[in-house]
């Protein structure tokens, strides 16, 4: 045995240890097991390890983590609290990860973003306390209003009446949109690369735009934040890569003509700026993080944003390209080799990205990075979590990996990755209340008949699962709703609301008070199927999806209100078709959540467009908020606000006191605002804050 492992353990181990990690059984283990080490042929294209080397493992790992003993040179990996995740300390070490992925793909011929595909993996399409203060800051400043959702902003700067807010998940953590108010201004995202973002004045009810925040030509703006007096901006910027494809692949045709067809890539920017002068912002900082935005969350001050870089192994140049870089105002950096976390057993040459930036304090992001992809994030005040769903792991089943994150004063700490069988609808799909973190799946289960696998739809079964902070499945529901995929997911305090679909929508409501045993209480069966829920109140759930008979959908949407006061007997009393089954309607709420608009505490409005067809001798078409009441257990439909035939797309909404503003994409002409009279329900105004074509 080596010297400075034996002298380590003679000089740490001064406390008293049970029977069997005693001083002198763990160097007999250690001398034992030190020459044994077997590597099995590869199977599966990953190495197997004899058990005997997992037990030289485990005892040096039980040793580390009791004394906290520094053993090994500065690039052994260190392993993460849970398995299958390794920290090298070092850039070496990653290089070297690259080089067998470079080799192992020209052998395999895998593909990976070129097909979207890595041995069939796709691309899907998004602790015991609470946070520590540092990452929670400026929230208890924080305005809830009715619905859990939140005022990150706090109260009005310039004095402004009520206003609205983004609808978010989390009541207690802000999500990006292209339309955020402070009271008085409206921040407006436009449509189309280096669209500008425009500031625009509600004084007395009038609009007047008083800014255009102007970006460069390859820069496209996707989400904004306002936090007090900074005006956040998110978006992707365009890059050509050259194309250097030569070497390795260059004599095979079919990877040299796949990689030629792709050249362009994407990186993700964030600007801050001091609107304290709304006529004339001042940009404070920006910085570029390497990779294609996936999302964003800000929890008071701090903003937490998360990109998915790809490592071209198929370039003979990949070793330039394999440490993900950030550029601060100018001076590029790699993000440093222990903020890399490395899954083991994922053949993905892409990175999840992390910066954290504290807007009022920061000039420079702080970064974390992880090489396994990103398909969904979710956060909490208490924790933030990414999902990666392998759609064809070596067992031929679907498995989605959760990464959590803990912050920190410093942004984020990787602590853990866990693994449940399936995959997720949306970010919806997972909650976290700092002790346990729920996620519910859709699992297409195969059948194996030798090289032959199959799967059938009639197989598929949903599941819920309950997961400790280290990421350990406690509790479980499974087999639910066979032959059904899930739609949408709530989860409401310790209750779980899931909603599946193959002809007829059963809602599930299943109690997870006991997270070792999550009980389902109810089920409803309706037709259709809600693919957005909404808790309205105690006890009331609201549901936004595609209205059907008992046979399956028709081309209708509708709302329902469900009352689920007795989870037991869960019920769908009241539901509100768009057209009565007369058009094809689509609502984009069922992939924005952002665009469902709360009012007020009984009043709301959800999105709508439709075809043109009859109603009591009426033509009617186009595009539609929709008002609605909750009222004392019932629902009804107040009123329709037009917002034009020649609109092509509903961008977002938002009040300011008695005003309700649209923003929305029109024809041949650009983007506009439309502003309604929440009294009169009456159509006040309308401003075009960007000209597509002039």
């Amino acid at each position: 045995m080596k010297k400075d492992v034996k002298n380590a353990l003679n000089e740490k181990m001064q406390v008293k240890l049970p029977e069997t990690l005693n001083k002198e059984n763990i160097l007999s283990e250690l001398e034992n097991k030190e020459n044994n080490i077997i590597e099995m042929p590869k199977k599966n294209k990953a190495k197997k390890i004899l058990p005997i080397a997992a037990s030289f493992m485990l005892v040096v790992g039980l040793v580390g983590m009791y004394f906290g003993l520094g053993l090994g040179d500065k690039n052994a990996p260190v392993i993460g609290e849970g398995t299958g995740v390794v920290n090298y300390q070092s850039y070496d070490k990653i290089y070297d990860r690259f080089d067998e992925l470079h080799k192992e793909y020209k052998k395999e011929n895998f593909f990976d973003m070129f097909g979207n595909a890595v041995e069939g993996e796709f691309a899907n399409n998004d602790s015991d306390t609470a946070a520590p203060e540092s990452a929670v800051d400026g929230s208890d400043d924080t305005a809830t209003n009715m619905n859990g959702q939140s005022n990150p902003a706090g109260p009005s700067a310039n004095g402004g009446s009520s206003h609205g807010t983004t609808n978010t998940q989390e009541k207690d953590v802000d999500e990006g949109d292209i339309i955020k108010t402070d009271g008085r201004y409206l921040y407006i995202v436009n449509s189309g690369t280096k669209a500008p973002v425009s500031i625009v004045d509600t004084e007395n009810g009038e609009m007047k735009k008083v800014a255009d925040i102007t970006l460069e030509l390859n820069e496209s703006v996707t989400d904004i934040y306002i936090y007090n007096n900074y005006l956040v901006i998110l978006g992707n910027c365009d890059k050509e890569e050259e194309n250097t494809q030569a070497g390795d692949f260059a004599d095979d045709v079919e990877i040299y003509n796949t990689y030629q067809s792709v050249v362009a890539w994407g990186d993700t920017f964030v600007k801050v700026y001091d609107i304290t002068d709304k006529t004339a912002p001042e940009k404070v900082t920006e910085y570029v993080q390497e990779g294609t935005l996936k999302s964003s969350r800000m929890i008071g001050s701090k903003l937490y944003t998360i990109s998915t870089y790809y490592v071209n192994v198929y370039n003979k140049n990949y070793r330039d390209d394999c440490i993900p870089e950030i550029e601060t105002n100018g001076a590029c950096e790699k993000v440093p080799a222990g903020c890399i976390s490395i899954v083991e057993e994922t053949k993905s040459t892409t990175y999840a990205v992390i910066t954290t930036l504290d807007v009022e304090k920061d000039k420079e992001p702080l970064c974390e990075a992880i090489l396994g992809e990103c398909n969904q994030l979710y956060a909490s005040s208490k924790g933030l979590f990414l999902s990666e769903t392998d759609y064809w792991d070596e067992k031929n089943q679907e498995t989605t990996k959760i990464y959590r994150f803990e912050y920190t004063d410093n942004g984020v700490e990787f602590k853990c990755m866990g693994k449940v069988a399936g995959f997720i609808n949306n970010q919806f799909s997972m909650s976290y209340d700092g002790e346990y973190f729920r996620i519910a799946t859709t699992l297409d289960k195969v059948t194996v008949d030798g090289d032959s696998v199959s799967m059938s739809m009639s197989d598929r079964v949903n599941n819920l699962y309950i997961l400790n902070n280290d990421m350990e499945i406690v509790g479980k529901v499974e087999d639910l709703a066979k032959g059904e995929l899930i739609k949408s997911v709530r989860f409401v305090g310790n209750m779980a609301y899931v909603v599946t679909f193959r002809q007829t929508d059963p809602l599930f409501v299943i109690d997870l008070t006991d997270p070792i045993n999550p009980t389902v209480k109810g089920e409803l069966k309706i037709p259709g199927f809600s693919q957005y829920l909404h808790p309205i109140a105690d006890g009331y759930l609201i549901g936004v999806g595609q209205d059907g008979t008992e046979t399956g959908v028709n081309d209708d949407c509708k709302v329902s209100l469900f009352d689920v006061t007795n989870p037991y007997e869960p019920k769908e009393t009241i539901s509100i078709p768009v057209s009565n089954g007369k058009a094809y309607v689509y609502t984009e709420v069922a992939y924005n959540h952002k665009l469902y608009i709360n009012l007020s505490e009984s009043d709301f409005a959800v999105p709508f467009s439709t075809n043109d067809y009859w109603s009591n001798g009426k033509l009617l078409q186009g595009n539609h908020y929709i008002r609605y009441n909750f009222d004392n257990g019932n629902l009804s439909e107040v009123v329709r606000y037009d917002l034009g035939d020649d609109v092509v797309e509903i961008r977002g909404a938002t009040y300011i006191g008695n005003t309700f503003y649209a923003v929305v994409g029109k024809s041949m002409r650009g983007v506009e605002i439309v502003s309604f009279d929440l009294n009169t329900n009456e159509k006040t105004g309308s401003l075009q804050t960007y000209e597509w074509i002039k």
